[in-house]
């Protein structure tokens, strides 16, 4: 098949793009302003704008499936970009997508979790893209299938890997609530499997199916300790209750508004790093057969040595 990928330089896009090639897809990949690592004859890499209507229209050519990664992912920012890029830079693609009578629309969403008033205007666009979506496949039978990854780790990753470990490294980052709130990880390589799956799956159409790597025990303490042993510090010590978390965040935030100075914590991530919901793996087995082939244990091997292969650590 020939594949269209949005953030096809991104840490799940980039992935997704070796995966496809490995498993005999043509691919094209969208690319912003992050430039791609990986190059292949089945590539092609188109530089550009989704929130661009007139650019998609070419881009879309003979593309049988299309899979959304591109997002602006952060978790504060100016409300209009948030919306411009991940709501109208979606409606865009359905668009295209829809007049090339693609057979296949796989949105990358994210797991809700965080708490109402707390909830990001990253959460908060992902949701309306998603209510569109889901809006298509209802009126107009428009092919989507919505898959909601957790905390998506492993070599390469910058979120969940490097911009930890590094927080780690300068003795920048503290445990809240003791560090007790529930890491929902999901390793890359299980989350391609899904999405691989998806690609060819008939049941999976018109679905908003959550992936983890379907362990609701291990906590955020867990891992970032993980993190501190491989650079070869002590546990991590810092703690503040989540209260006193959301506080300081709330006044960074304010630091950001009026200062624009880059705050180190937030009210979106105090949820996150909080995070006592749990996820449920039963739609995803029954619709994709998927089983999470790489636990945490082994998830963490692959992440230190790539860690130290990339001399991020010794």
């Amino acid at each position: 098949m020939k594949c269209l990928v949005t953030g096809a330089a991104g840490f799940i896009g980039s992935s997704l793009v070796r995966r496809l090639v490995s498993e005999g897809h043509d691919v094209r990949g969208v690319i912003h302003h992050t430039q791609p690592t990986y190059f292949n004859k089945r590539v092609e890499y188109i530089s550009g704008d989704i929130t661009n209507p007139e650019f998609l229209k070419p881009v879309m050519d003979q593309v049988d499936v299309v899979f959304h990664c591109a997002a602006f992912v952060k978790d504060y920012g100016p409300k209009s970009v948030f919306n411009q890029i991940n709501v109208e830079g979606t409606k865009n693609l359905i668009a295209a997508s829809e007049a090339s009578s693609v057979k296949k629309f796989i949105f990358l969403s994210h797991i809700k979790y965080e708490s109402g008033k707390n909830i990001g205007y990253y959460h908060e666009t992902k949701a309306i893209a998603e209510q569109s979506l889901m809006e298509k496949y209802t009126h107009d039978h428009f092919p989507v299938v919505i898959i909601r990854p957790g905390n998506v780790y492993g070599p390469g990753a910058t979120t969940w890997v490097l911009r930890p470990l590094q927080a780690i490294q300068k003795n920048r980052i503290a445990l809240i609530d003791k560090g007790t709130g529930i890491f929902l990880h999901t390793y890359i390589e299980n989350l391609l499997d899904a999405l691989v799956v998806a690609l060819q799956e008939p049941r999976a159409v018109g679905q908003i199916i959550d992936i983890t790597d379907g362990n609701n025990t291990t906590t955020w303490g867990d891992y970032l300790n993980a993190l501190a042993k491989m650079t070869g510090k002590p546990p991590i010590k810092k703690n503040m209750s989540k209260r006193t978390a959301l506080v300081v965040g709330k006044l960074m935030m304010v630091g950001y508004t009026l200062f624009k100075i880059e705050p180190w914590v937030t009210p979106v991530a105090v949820e996150i790093f909080a995070n006592q919901n749990t996820v449920s793996l039963e739609k995803a087995k029954a619709l994709l057969g998927y089983e999470p082939m790489v636990d945490f244990t082994e998830g963490l091997k692959h992440v230190e040595r790539w860690l130290k292969a990339e001399g991020y650590i010794t």
